[in-house]
């Protein structure tokens, strides 16, 4: 009998990390369901994908009231996404729905690579701006990867197979750790802080990371120790102070006001909303009766104003563990060594050639054979399951810009827009090339 296998998740500022330990295999008697329903406007799966990370973010909220919520959505998707690709039975079901993808298999395929590109398309590097996003696994020498797992993880979204004996405990953590040091930009040099168990299987790892100079920069001589009201009382932050011209909206009908704020590479901005009436308007509650496509026609209302913005200077660090969230948002059964089933991921003890050319056809055009899918749900489970998710997220924001270490001339009107970010505030920033929500944050106290 097969000794347990638990899957641990870790992630220090933009990475996720997927551990796999051995659990008993069982199998899964639940089938995917093969109904259409595809999609077909290219615009849906960024705004899905962003509808899942806002959901996330609110459901978050609510679990941990009045305390700062900051993670990246889409490092998260993009983990969850290569998870995705992996499973079968209720496991699949779950994670495509949440995610906003489909429940069929073969329509996901269409889904996985439109993902994969706009996740390379984050990818940039301009003098004054940078975004990076990668991923990779780490797989057990002992552990058989499936090869079209593999093949097609590098395909859609090019991700590293890299094998290690993690028996050998302190080499594979000085291995993963240069992983992650390398896609930080060497802002994180010891990510793990101690060995991973020998029993661990493979690690998934996401990273992505963006540092920008704003395309208007605060006036770094006016930032003051300002009152930032809280619910039960008021502390002092420093805030910063910008005027110019800014896309603005304020909207009586949703009960919110929200800033544009670019950056220097004119494909990225950061997004700042809150209560229009503070005082009468819990955060939360606000936020609650929103969705990402209401805040994505609020984005597409926007009209230059004339503004004065007071923000707070920030330096955030947020660690959450997110199997709770997950599973409240539906993903439940890849935390169950009973119900968790990744075939597609990992090999059983009993692969042979007619599994391979089996499962290579999800990946080709030879998709129309009666009874397909439920032959995949049908593979043995290698009994693998995710034991818990740590997400860890870094973000700096200051008078020049977002992880980066001339005022504005003319004289703003006295009918100018008055955005003061000076009581709980939701912000985000979004890449406009991709439509990705890349970072968002739920602010309550600026200092932490």
């Amino acid at each position: 009998m097969a000794s347990k296998m638990k899957l641990l998740i870790l992630a220090k500022c933009y990475f996720i990390i997927f551990s796999l330990r051995h659990a008993e295999a069982i199998d899964d008697e639940n089938k995917i369901s093969s109904s259409p329903s595809g999609i077909e406007d290219e615009q849906y799966l960024p705004i899905a994908v962003n509808e899942f990370g806002y959901q996330f973010t609110v459901k978050m909220m609510e679990q941990n009231t009045d305390d700062n919520v900051v993670i990246s959505p889409t490092s998260v998707a993009g983990l969850l996404a290569m998870t995705l690709l992996g499973s079968v039975g209720n496991t699949y079901q779950e994670l495509a729905t949440t995610l906003g993808f489909s429940q069929d298999i073969f329509t996901n395929r269409r889904n996985h690579e439109q993902f994969g590109n706009l996740l390379q398309n984050l990818n940039s590097h301009v003098e004054t701006s940078k975004t990076l996003y990668a991923d990779a696994i780490f797989v057990d020498a002992q552990t058989q990867l499936r090869d079209v797992f593999r093949d097609y993880l590098d395909q859609v979204y090019r991700g590293e197979a890299l094998s290690v004996d993690f028996r050998q405990k302190e080499e594979v953590k000085q291995m993963i750790n240069e992983w992650v040091k390398s896609h930080t930009q060497g802002k994180i040099e010891n990510f793990l802080k101690q060995t991973l168990p020998e029993t661990t299987k493979a690690v998934l790892l996401s990273a992505l990371y963006f540092s920008g100079q704003w395309e208007h920069p605060f006036i770094a001589d006016y930032t003051m120790k300002m009152p930032f009201k809280k619910r039960n009382n008021t502390m002092l932050v420093d805030l910063m102070l910008n005027l110019g011209d800014f896309n603005y909206i304020s909207s009586e009908k949703e009960g919110v006001h929200m800033i544009a704020l670019p950056y220097n590479d004119s494909e990225t901005t950061l997004y700042a909303l809150k209560p229009r009436i503070p005082k009468k308007q819990h955060l939360l509650e606000v936020l609650q009766r929103l969705d990402y496509k209401k805040i994505n026609d609020l984005i597409k209302q926007m009209m230059p104003k004339k503004a004065v913005i007071r923000f707070p200077k920030m330096d955030l660090q947020h660690s959450l563990k997110l199997e709770e969230t997950l599973k409240d948002m539906g993903i439940k059964s890849m935390f169950s060594p009973i119900d968790a089933n990744f075939a597609l991921m990992v090999n059983s003890n009993t692969i042979n050639k007619t599994e391979d050319e089996l499962i290579s056809k999800k990946n080709s055009d030879q998709i129309n054979e009666t009874g397909f899918v439920e032959m995949l749900n049908n593979l043995p489970n290698p009994g693998v399951y995710v034991d818990s998710i740590i997400h860890d997220v870094k973000l700096t924001i200051n008078e020049y810009g977002t992880e980066a270490v001339a005022a504005t001339s003319g004289i703003l009107a006295r009918s100018a827009e008055q955005f003061y970010a000076d009581s709980p505030f939701y912000m985000f920033i979004r890449n406009e090339k991709t439509k990705l929500v890349t970072f968002s944050a739920a602010i309550f106290d600026p200092t932490k």
